[in-house]
């Protein structure tokens, strides 16, 4: 099986402590999802498969946790398997548009459908603006791959419109409604397409298209404070089509390579805690929080930081 970044030589050690499981819950909040099989017997399923799982009381109770489908070296279902249990969701990493498009049944194994998890996909981060029926055309292709599992969402960085490689404000809008055209055409509902605040696209330009196209939004709280996206903090028209949250900080707001890295929450300092207890009181039921961190470390040392932020907010 293909490998993702790396080998699986140092894979860490798995907990069983349900207590550090995942933000917001303890283990009983989130019941198996489960279904009678032709057999007679019970099959567990992602619990993207809404329409067939069973919906309490205590599941709609708290939002989604999420982390990425890279934690620790190793392949998309090593980490997988390394996450059931500890979180709810996994955000399958698709970066990269061209060894993603060639991925097949041995980087993304039918097992995946067995573990209780749901799925997201987060998008390419290299797709090109410029031909949006290529973009259009990547963007379904591989949400095929992982119709298997039930996928609905999926992150999306929107064209740029200012900096390196910027389209106008026009074309950008454009370009994004011959994709929601096409994911449209195939079956999935617009507020599912989340497009994600980025460096070079703070989302304020492309409100128009997210209301007028029923768009979702995936806010990114480290990217806020990074370029400076503070003004997103007041646009209720953005928020109110909020679906998911990428919980990180940045490395460090000096340098253009600390301001993309993903850090722990716990280099939160007091401004960034401002912004992050902004962003989180527009938290629903609905959201999936992502701990958009690539160790597994680093996302249990943020869990007490969102713990704490929402204490503040009362949640």
């Amino acid at each position: 099986m293909r490998k993702l970044m790396g080998n699986a030589n140092s894979r860490p050690s798995e907990k069983t402590d349900n207590t550090t499981k995942i933000l917001l819950a303890t283990p009983e909040d989130y019941p198996a999802r489960k279904i009678c099989s032709p057999c007679g017997g019970e099959k567990k399923l992602p619990s993207s498969c809404s329409s067939m799982k069973k919906n309490t009381e205590q599941e709609r109770k708290k939002p989604t946790v999420a982390a990425p489908s890279w934690v620790m070296a190793g392949s998309v279902y090593e980490n997988c398997v390394f996450l059931e249990g500890k979180v709810d969701e996994v955000a399958l990493l698709f970066f990269e548009s061209e060894s993603c498009l060639a991925y097949g049944e041995e980087d993304l194994p039918r097992e995946l459908a067995q573990l209780d998890l749901s799925y997201h996909v987060h998008l390419p981060l290299d797709l090109a603006w410029d031909n949006p029926e290529a973009v259009a055309e990547t963007i379904v292709t591989l949400m095929q791959k992982v119709r298997f599992l039930g996928v609905q969402q999926a992150v999306l960085h929107p064209p740029v419109t200012s900096g390196k490689n910027a389209l106008s404000v026009e074309h950008a809008q454009q370009a994004l409604r011959l994709v929601a055209r096409a994911w449209s055409k195939h079956g999935f509902d617009c507020k599912d397409l989340l497009l994600e605040n980025v460096e070079g696209a703070d989302l304020i330009h492309l409100a128009p298209v997210i209301t007028s196209l029923e768009l979702g939004v995936c806010i990114d709280i480290g990217h806020i404070i990074a370029y400076g996206h503070d003004a997103l903090l007041d646009r209720a028209d953005i928020f109110n089509r909020l679906r998911m949250l990428h919980l990180n900080a940045p490395a460090d707001v000096t340098t253009a390579k600390g301001r993309s890295k993903h850090a722990s929450l716990v280099h939160l300092d007091a401004a960034g805690k401002h912004v992050a207890r902004k962003v989180l009181q527009h938290v629903r039921q609905d959201c999936v929080l992502v701990y958009e961190l690539f160790n597994w470390k680093e996302i249990e040392s943020s869990f007490p930081v969102v713990n704490e932020l929402f204490s503040f907010e009362g949640r």
